[in-house]
């Protein structure tokens, strides 16, 4: 077994769709596809139905997939992909980019760094996968060294982040990590799941919507995010068998 065995999930994973938010911000200051960049931005964030379609024409439909060619050329496709699930955002993908999917999904997943430079918007994209595309990701990877398709994140899967708390592991041997949601005032009720999938080549129906985060979120100083934390860890406490996790700081 990996040394890391027990933060494994489960292959038998039932199929469902996962959720991703992207920075792409970058792109655009990358000279050898900023022109490509532009011109899919222009064209999709303006008409973001039509990023939806299957029937697109063939000058858009290949815009749309260069674009994915030339950025998955530019992503780092050997680390694993931190995710969500649909289902804990309501399930209903139309409804979803109908709202202020940018902040949402930033603020749950506990994204502090976004926006990265103060008054600057930054450019994301919605994505959108299944659970059996990440498993057969990683059976067709010419590099066998994963043995397991997902995995709950540890302190070992990212750079330093103010706004990770290790999750407990509930009874029965296996669960998620739970995110720190930016936007909560209180003890939390219920958690964001999150875990690590496997890298997978993005496709152009993967894109389902374009925005922008324009706003800082919620935890700015050093005070504000110290609550947060204490307040997280007091609502993993109050899972099941968890009331001895963590350690609330005076």
């Amino acid at each position: 077994m990996a040394v890391n065995g027990q933060a494994h999930l489960n292959e038998s994973l039932d199929n469902t769709f996962l959720l991703r938010l992207e920075s792409i911000g970058h792109l655009f200051d990358q000279p050898l596809v900023a022109d490509i960049v532009d011109r899919f931005w222009l064209r999709f964030f303006n008409y973001p139905k039509d990023l939806l379609k299957n029937n697109l024409s063939d000058i858009d439909d290949a815009l749309r997939a260069e674009f994915v060619t030339q950025w998955n050329a530019q992503r780092t496709q050997a680390r694993p992909m931190f995710a969500t699930f649909l289902n804990d955002f309501g399930g209903n993908l139309k409804e979803l980019v109908k709202a202020d999917w940018p902040h949402l999904l930033r603020d749950r997943l506990g994204l502090t760094h976004w926006p990265s430079t103060a008054g600057k918007p930054l450019p994301v994209a919605l994505m959108c996968y299944t659970v059996d595309e990440v498993r057969q990701a990683r059976l067709l990877a010419t590099k066998k060294g994963a043995v397991a398709s997902f995995a709950r994140p540890t302190v070992l899967d990212a750079e330093m982040s103010s706004a990770f708390i290790p999750a407990p592991l509930l009874p029965g041997g296996e669960s998620y990590g739970y995110t720190l949601d930016l936007a909560c005032t209180g003890i939390p009720a219920t958690f964001t799941p999150e875990l690590l999938a496997f890298p997978i080549e993005y496709q152009p129906r993967h894109i389902k919507a374009l925005g922008f985060i324009t706003r800082e979120h919620a935890l700015q100083t050093d005070d504000t995010i110290f609550v947060a934390r204490n307040l997280h860890v007091q609502g993993l406490q109050r899972l099941p068998g968890c009331d001895s996790f963590g350690e609330v700081l005076a």
